[in-house]
């Protein structure tokens, strides 16, 4: 009985800090990748995929202003300032993403990271992404259109 007891003490004990370190440490969700690809881990491709996932995980996780802030100078203007472009993330606040980059390359302009973000139960949008030499996104815009293999 005594061992019964012991047991059931210390299965509290757990259950009560397990408590307490949720309320004290806050746990937060987190948001992950469903794919990157192996162009990413270029050494020329990887700082900008690394601010593109940065990006997406803000969408992700209703951070807009942390969004808002990777956006070049003139980019974040046209949306309105931070201001503005938090307002717009937000009317999709609570809504949480998937996403995956397929693709990253570079160019004159910098580098163009191809990615696909949904939500759960929609079909995936197919976008681009442009990050500047400097590490800031230039913009975001849909894939208009995609190669069909022959």
């Amino acid at each position: 009985m005594e061992v019964v007891r012991a047991l059931l003490g210390v299965a509290v004990a757990s259950a009560a800090a397990t408590i307490w370190a949720a309320g004290v440490f806050d746990a937060k969700p987190e948001s992950r990748p469903d794919f990157v690809s192996v162009s990413c881990r270029s050494q020329v491709n990887a700082r900008a995929c690394s601010i593109a996932l940065r990006y997406l995980a803000a969408l992700d996780l209703d951070r807009a202003e942390e969004a808002c802030a990777l956006l070049d100078h003139s980019t974040l203007e046209a949306a309105g300032g931070i201001a503005g472009c938090t307002n717009t993330l937000l009317g999709a606040k609570g809504i949480r993403i998937h996403y995956s980059i397929s693709a990253a390359g570079q160019s004159v302009l910098g580098t163009t990271i191809r990615f696909s973000t949904w939500a759960d139960g929609d079909a995936p949008i197919r976008q681009q992404m442009l990050i500047s030499p400097e590490g800031r996104i230039v913009a975001v815009a849909p894939e208009l259109y995609s190669e069909v293999a022959s």
